[in-house]
């Protein structure tokens, strides 16, 4: 016999308009390559070195040892209390755990942005949905570092999403006052101080969002709802733990810059200048640029063009913010073009027109295709990348039971940024490094260095590694 909810959601699934069943197969799909992708994902880099307690340096056995081990690195190191605790537990998890979470999470994602466009309009926009996702995809300069290597997906993906959920309930908002629910105060409040503690850049790109929100309430309600204002508190308060955290000040006396502030200011300005326009970044602004044309074409309300500009405000917010950073990385740049896709999916959505329409579908149809290229390239490349660092794991695990202490191995190079190697450091000659010392202790060895570098075949494309064997001095 049937049970009742089952068959209640086989009705409710029947009875769903088609674009809500193509969205959701949509959103299946990437679920499923997201997860190939990170089961094919190893360690890395920094993973070994959250595998142990910054306050006590042992490996970390629970709850308590990662609060304990994430105190000590507020106070020494960093700010971001949330996402680092995450980090390190995923470290005492089955790897499988992670990779469950982690496609669940770059599959909402993208779900979120599409209703961050939609607003309060019910209809879903397949099209729009696979533009969303086919951006994420493609525009990221180190997808690989930001979507699969487990600390980097914390800190990049993972802040990114807590920063979108927490601006849907304003995004809503914008097309019309409605009666909130009693939990919702509270809710923006907690999702505000998560959303506001998460990441330097993107949090102050979200800060950005929220008080033009708050503003536009303001302007055409003659107030704003509590929860509106709760939420914003909530994400200053997580700001201010975020950037005022004892660790920050610490690094900052560590690194001092010896050139003139005007100096320092105009090179960060330019750096920032410059990731924006990287990749897939000049890309997003000329096409937000020839939609939101098209948009105020059609002469739509306030709050249809003010959504966008919400969004785009926020995508410059949270790349400038990084001119009081002195290094700017390129994986920061994962909200930033975060909120880009989401201004240019809040203008397409508004699009009416036959022509308009099919012209979106056949854009996204397109640059599938080239999706799907692009995905094989980058499935050929993490699977390669993966088995030679299992086959390098099996010796070093094979050294350590052989009770040797002192192991000189190979480092592994990929190809494509897809790959959570690429770009990320793997083991150096110095055994001293940091990279070789922590990844030494994870295996427990007393010394790690790699002597040369080896790679693997890849039709079309040449690494110099494979030629010469050799490993670049550090």
């Amino acid at each position: 016999m049937v049970p009742k909810e089952e068959s209640a959601l086989k009705a409710k699934w029947k009875a769903a308009p088609l674009s809500a069943k193509l969205a959701a197969a949509m959103a299946a799909v990437v679920f499923a390559a997201m997860l190939a992708l990170n089961c094919l994902t190893p360690y890395a880099a920094d993973d070994y070195t959250f595998s142990f307690s910054y306050a006590t340096g042992e490996r970390l056995t629970g709850l308590w040892s990662v609060l304990e081990s994430q105190w000590y690195h507020y106070f020494h190191w960093s700010g971001r209390f949330i996402i680092k605790c995450l980090a390190q537990g995923f470290t005492i998890l089955p790897k499988a755990v992670f990779n469950l979470l982690n496609a669940a999470v770059y599959a909402g994602l993208g779900l979120v942005l599409h209703r961050l466009a939609l607003g309060q309009r019910r209809r879903f926009d397949p099209a729009v949905l696979a533009l969303i996702y086919l951006s994420l995809w493609m525009v990221s300069p180190v997808f690989g570092q930001t979507n699969l290597w487990m600390c980097g997906s914390v800190n990049y993906l993972w802040a990114t999403f807590f920063c979108m959920a927490a601006l849907v309930p304003y995004a809503l908002y914008l097309n019309r006052a409605f009666a909130p629910r009693r939990w919702l105060a509270p809710a923006c409040l907690l999702g505000g101080l998560v959303a506001g503690w998460a990441s330097e850049n993107t949090s102050a790109g979200l800060l950005v969002a929220l008080v033009l929100c708050v503003g536009f309430f303001l302007w055409r309600d003659k107030k704003a709802p509590l929860w509106a204002w709760l939420g914003l508190a909530g994400a200053l308060a997580g700001f201010a733990l975020l950037i005022l955290a004892p660790g920050n000040y610490q690094r900052q006396d560590a690194a001092a810059d010896p050139r003139g502030p005007l100096t320092i200011l105009a090179v960060r300005f330019l750096t920032a200048l410059d990731q924006l326009v990287s990749s897939g970044g000049l890309v997003l602004l000329v096409l937000f640029a020839v939609l939101f044309c098209l948009l105020v074409m059609q002469k739509p309300g306030a709050a249809g063009l003010f959504r966008p500009l919400v969004f785009f405000a926020a995508a410059l917010g949270a790349n400038f913010a990084m001119i009081l950073s002195p290094v700017y990385y390129p994986r920061s740049t994962h909200g930033v073009f975060t909120f880009l896709t989401a201004a240019c999916a809040a203008c397409a959505v508004q699009l009416d027109g036959k022509q308009m329409r099919r012209a979106l579908a056949a854009g996204a149809a397109g640059l599938t295709m080239a999706a799907a290229v692009q995905f094989v390239w980058a499935g050929y490349d993490i699977a390669s990348f993966f088995v030679m660092r299992q086959t390098r794991e099996a010796a070093l695990l094979e050294s350590a039971a052989a009770g040797e202490t002192e192991v000189v191995t190979y480092a592994i190079e990929s190809y494509t940024r897809w790959c959570a190697g690429w770009g990320l450091p793997d083991l150096r000659q110095d055994p001293a490094d940091w990279v070789c010392a922590d990844t030494a202790k994870y295996y427990g060895l007393d010394s790690l260095s790699a002597s040369e570098a080896r790679t693997y075949p890849f039709p079309g494309k040449t690494n110099t590694a494979f030629e010469t064997g050799e490993i670049a001095d550090p």
